[in-house]
């Protein structure tokens, strides 16, 4: 299902905003290696939700911005 799902998604990724598609090769990369991971999620009282996403495993050239 994700090899599925991360085909699909790298044809639409030229599609996306530099930034967005930052965001969702780490969203990506945190569901195929957790284990490489860090995920720190802040929820503020005004209902506010920040998922940072962290990792020491360098992108791929392809993935580079």
């Amino acid at each position: 299902m994700i090899d599925g799902l991360s085909e699909n998604l790298g044809q639409l990724l030229d599609l996306l905003p530099p930034v967005s598609r930052l965001r969702l090769l780490a969203f990506l990369h945190l569901v195929e290696q957790p284990e490489t991971m860090k995920a720190t999620l802040e929820v503020q009282p005004s209902g506010l939700l920040r998922l940072t996403l962290d990792t020491s495993v360098a992108p791929c050239k392809s993935h580079q911005h």
